[in-house]
């Protein structure tokens, strides 16, 4: 237990851009911001909403787990002595708000004429979630969190804008299915990623791995009906047959 403990919490800032100025993450949170407004936009026009309902439904999936981790994070500063604040409120990062309020616009009017193909919100989920996770787990890597937090922290980010899509969408959340590996794939990306830290791996390349194992447990779990273990009672009459 101590070694896993040491492998989690020995965090070397030394390699570590600025997260806010690096190219690579600002490239990856245009990415997951406007898949993330896909995912959101498109399950709302499912269930007919109007169009006001589907900007703020595609708007608060893309940007909700982001959110929600800022918030957990406040009273946290940088290495440069600024607070962390909600990252779409501040300076050019305003940007990613019109981003999403667009994508979901732009979902409205494509939707209306185009139906989108089967599986279009699940695909646009799991790279919303994928990138979201390593965002999330990178942010608080680099604020200095021991690397268990970094782990809720990335977790946080990825399953909360889908939480709160489905919410709003009146669905059970993917996160609360029993028959969905989901919170489970963003765990293993964010192990592999700090894992990748402990022994000086590239930045860039943790993430980009971290990434690419997220995306792809939760694709081929979906794939090959991959599940886990959920609750039966001991006494639960089933469970005395199949036994």
């Amino acid at each position: 237990m101590l070694l896993i403990a040491s492998l989690f919490d020995s965090t070397d800032l030394q390699n570590v851009q600025d997260f806010g100025e690096h190219w690579l993450f600002h490239i990856c949170c245009i990415f997951a911001t406007v898949v993330g407004a896909i995912a959101g936009a498109s399950a709302s026009s499912r269930v007919r909403m109007d169009i006001f309902g589907i900007i703020i439904c595609g708007t608060i999936a893309s940007l909700g787990g982001g959110t929600v981790r800022d918030i957990l994070l406040s009273g946290m500063q940088t290495h440069s002595g600024q607070p962390v604040t909600i990252y779409w409120m501040s300076g050019g990062d305003v940007q990613y708000l019109y981003q999403a309020l667009l994508t979901s616009l732009a979902v409205f009017y494509i939707t209306r004429f185009v139906k989108p193909p089967v599986g279009t919100i699940r695909l646009a989920d799991t790279f919303s979630m994928a990138f979201f996770t390593l965002l999330g787990a990178a942010k608080a890597y680099y604020l200095g969190c021991p690397g268990i937090v970094c782990i809720c922290m990335g977790v946080c980010t990825g399953v909360a804008g889908g939480v709160l899509r489905d919410v709003l969408t009146g669905n059970v959340p993917y996160v609360f299915r029993s028959k969905e590996i989901y919170a489970s794939a963003a765990f293993s990306g964010c192990v592999v990623f700090l894992i990748m830290q402990h022994f000086k791996c590239p930045y860039e390349l943790s993430y980009l791995v971290g990434v690419f194992v997220v995306f792809s447990v939760r694709m081929v779990a979906v794939y090959m009906n991959w599940r886990l273990p959920s609750y039966r009672p001991l006494f639960d009459p089933a469970h005395r047959q199949d036994s």
